[in-house]
């Protein structure tokens, strides 16, 4: 089973169902199932505060992900049956998303899930400089 958490404001109109989609079609192909995720969509101020306070990046950001894990742990640790692993946390900027969505001329909800896809990738292990 995999399950995704959403914590969407609801001045935020997104997909929901395009986004646990996604969640879902990236983790099969990664054969990963009994996981779990959490993705926030937030504003300008939360998105610049967590990429300064946990990155020391000044100004906001797209999106940003917080991994439970690190690479190749997952698949080792034994849980209770019934019980997911939580592979991290996911939280992107909706007026980010707004943003550069227009720029290239994207649904905002195909520009939130490329940002989630991109967000796995690295819960899951992979950093730019991986080939």
């Amino acid at each position: 089973m995999i399950k995704t958490n959403l914590f969407i404001g609801s001045r935020y109109p997104v997909s929901r169902r395009q986004i646990k989609a996604t969640v879902e079609r990236v983790l099969k192909e990664h054969k990963l199932d009994n996981v779990q995720v959490d993705v926030s969509i937030v504003g300008a101020r939360k998105i610049t505060t967590l990429n300064e306070q946990h990155l020391k990046h000044q100004g906001p950001t797209d999106v940003l992900s917080f991994p439970q894990h690190d690479r190749g742990q997952l698949q080792d640790m034994p849980l209770p049956e019934g019980v997911l692993s939580h592979l991290g946390d996911i939280i992107i900027s909706f007026p980010e998303a707004v943003k550069t969505a227009k720029r290239f001329g994207k649904m905002v909800d195909d520009q939130i899930c490329f940002y989630v896809e991109h967000a796995l990738l690295h819960l899951l292990g992979y950093h730019h400089d991986d080939h």
